[in-house]
């Protein structure tokens, strides 16, 4: 991970992410930046998970990718197929790194790839002496709840009617590390 570390708080732009290959269920996962014409993809992997309505269309990813700020969007690909991605941006305000969009698709959700794409978040957090990396998530979604409170997530508070589309709450989380 090194460089990436300095170049994540300092650059508007990412660079010199280093592409890395992983091991998960004996497959091959390809880890490497995305880029503006992967968005499609990862409005595809959110239909699939959210059941055909994904909650960020092309234009926000192209909104967050594009942004003048420090932040990092990352996708695991098998066979040249994305499979999972995750969002982080460093708020300076808060001082933490932000896990602002996360998805594993279902057929590959239970393996390992989410909590390695977390982790990987939690090591730039340490790299950067940020101490926390937060992140909020659907009252409803007791899974991923779940999994956030294994690699040590703690719930901060209670968001009323966060999201847009049905005013569900989010938790926020946060891991200090």
């Amino acid at each position: 991970m090194g460089n990436i570390a300095n170049m994540f708080l300092k650059s508007k732009k990412i660079e010199g992410f280093s592409e890395r290959r992983i091991e998960i269920a004996n497959t091959q996962i390809l880890i490497r930046q995305v880029d503006l014409e992967d968005t499609k993809k990862l409005v595809a992997i959110e239909e699939a998970v959210y059941t055909g309505s994904a909650p960020w269309n092309q234009f926000a990813f192209v909104s967050e990718i594009n942004q003048g700020r420090g932040n990092l969007y990352l996708s695991a690909n098998v066979g040249g197929q994305a499979i999972a991605f995750i969002g982080i941006s460093y708020r300076k305000r808060q001082h933490d790194l932000h896990i602002t969009n996360i998805a594993v698709l279902p057929i590959w959700q239970n393996k390992g790839l989410g909590s390695y794409l977390i982790k990987f978040a939690g090591q730039l957090v340490k790299e950067n002496h940020l101490g926390i990396l937060s992140l909020e998530v659907r009252r409803s979604n007791r899974k991923a709840r779940k999994l956030y409170e294994t690699l040590g997530f703690k719930e901060i508070q209670e968001l009323p009617s966060y999201y847009d589309d049905d005013h569900e709450d989010a938790i926020e989380m946060e891991w200090c590390l």
